[in-house]
């Protein structure tokens, strides 16, 4: 360990002052070194003095991880718990960082402090977007790095995955249409996929006695678009006021079958009404 500075005190009687060395500790591993200062005088009985000085050089080190990977639904906020040693010699405070994210990220804490050798944890929530479509994903770096020497950092890698939503809505026109008999009557039923994925919806018709029949077996909708598709209901020729027929439609996700409605259609025959006293015109003929 090189040492090299001089500097000269001038004292005519008994007098004090502070002596400040310094070492730069570039360049050398972790361990102790010794040195000595050196401080000579014109006192002839003790024309030297020797003051031995160590430096201590810690080695400096840091673990961060491992990698995860985890998933949310949309507008869940996921929460990772990161693992940080100190893999130093010494007590060391660690900046904490995230970089790469688009989504909305966060720590818990923004630095934290260990002993040599400890090993503690902190937060890292990620907010998966409310409009995040099935299978969008976000990764972002967490770094830690040395206050005691910023070049010594470790990192680790979160990625979250946005999962899948299955759902719909719809709409009909009307549950209830009357008709003449032999008529046909027609339902237009709006349905929307309200998931975050493409899906395919099945159509299903059931507990009519009069020929009913969907303008679709299936519908295949990308996430928020909108199709119609109409039911056609025909009166039997041979049906009279007050008769009725319902049909069940039902509606269910092809990828999720807990996702599903249904709702009654219900058909009247309707009435026709007769003047209870019929009146007959008939016409004046005049003879001349």
């Amino acid at each position: 360990m090189a040492f090299h500075q001089s500097h000269q005190w001038h004292y005519r009687r008994r007098g004090s002052d502070d002596v400040t060395v310094t070492y730069d500790a570039t360049g050398y591993a972790a361990g102790v070194y010794t040195g000595t200062l050196c401080i000579e005088s014109n006192d002839p009985v003790t024309a030297e003095i020797t003051v031995p000085v160590t430096m201590t050089v810690s080695e400096v080190g840091v673990d961060v991880g491992p990698n995860a990977a985890l998933s949310g639904l949309p507008g869940e906020i996921v929460t990772y718990s990161v693992a940080i040693t100190n893999t130093g010699v010494s007590t060391d405070t660690f900046d904490l960082s995230l970089a790469g994210s688009t989504w909305i990220t966060e720590l818990s804490v923004t630095d934290i402090t260990l002993m040599a050798g400890e090993t503690s944890s902190f937060d890292v929530t990620v907010e998966v977007p409310a409009g995040a479509w099935a299978g969008d994903w976000d990764a972002v770096t967490v770094m830690a790095t040395s206050q005691t020497d910023n070049g010594i950092s470790d990192w680790a890698e979160l990625t979250t995955t946005a999962e899948a939503v299955y759902g719909f809505d719809w709409s009909a026109d009307t549950t209830g249409h009357t008709g003449a008999a032999g008529e046909t009557v027609t339902y237009t039923i709006s349905l929307t996929n309200t998931g975050n994925m493409t899906d395919t919806f099945n159509i299903a018709l059931a507990g009519h006695s009069w020929t009913t029949t969907s303008s679709h077996n299936s519908m295949m909708l990308a996430p928020g678009e909108s199709a119609d598709f109409t039911v056609s209901v025909t009166i039997d020729a041979g049906a009279a006021h007050p008769d009725t027929d319902t049909t069940t439609l039902t509606v269910t996700s092809d990828a999720d079958g807990s996702a599903t409605n249904d709702v009654a259609l219900t058909t009247a025959v309707e009435e026709v009404i007769v003047p209870a006293n019929p009146v007959i015109y008939l016409p004046i003929v005049m003879r001349p």
